[in-house]
């Protein structure tokens, strides 16, 4: 008879060793063990709260998100070496989490002349950049957002009731 491994899994034989019954080593983590600590992650994923915001529609996507930053630097229609887009990503990381003043920091580092065109530039921008996060983060403007996605959605559902689902699967079947 084959010995079994706990959970009643048949262990696994070599073939040189297929007349023995040599048991292989077992992973020591048990079951138990990885369902504590996947499920408040689970229960996090499912809460209400969540599952209620993505079924009206409301994405989370930031116009100034990581990706717009970096493509905005180094776009993806233009082909570039992977030095170039290494230090796009880098410049992106720098510029999203401080601003452009981040990069008045790199060209001081690289020695370039920093005229103060471009200085008042990078400040204003950063200040913009600031009012505009600090607006729309207001509740006037979080209602007026979740109103506009409600009405672009209700109008999208209305357009596929009149005229049908012109594209998914199994439409061409």
């Amino acid at each position: 008879m084959k010995q079994r491994l706990s959970y009643g899994i048949p262990v696994l034989h070599c073939r040189d060793t297929s007349s023995q019954d040599v048991e292989k080593p077992v992973d020591s983590t048990s079951l138990d063990e990885v369902f504590k600590a996947v499920k408040p992650i689970y229960e996090e994923l499912s809460s209400d709260d969540l599952l209620s915001r993505c079924l009206g529609g409301y994405i989370q996507n930031n116009n100034e998100s990581f990706n717009s930053v970096l493509w905005s630097i180094a776009p993806k229609g233009v082909h570039s070496s992977k030095a170039i887009v290494d230090i796009a990503a880098n410049i992106a990381v720098c510029n999203f989490n401080d601003g452009l003043k981040s990069v008045l920091e790199i060209m001081q580092v690289l020695n370039l002349t920093i005229g103060t065109t471009c200085y008042n530039f990078c400040i204003k921008t950063d200040e913009r950049r600031i009012r505009a996060a600090e607006r729309a983060m207001t509740a006037e403007a979080k209602a007026a957002r979740r109103l506009d996605m409600s009405n672009k959605k209700a109008k999208d559902d209305e357009d596929l009731n009149l005229e049908g689902q012109l594209y998914g699967p199994g439409i061409a079947d």
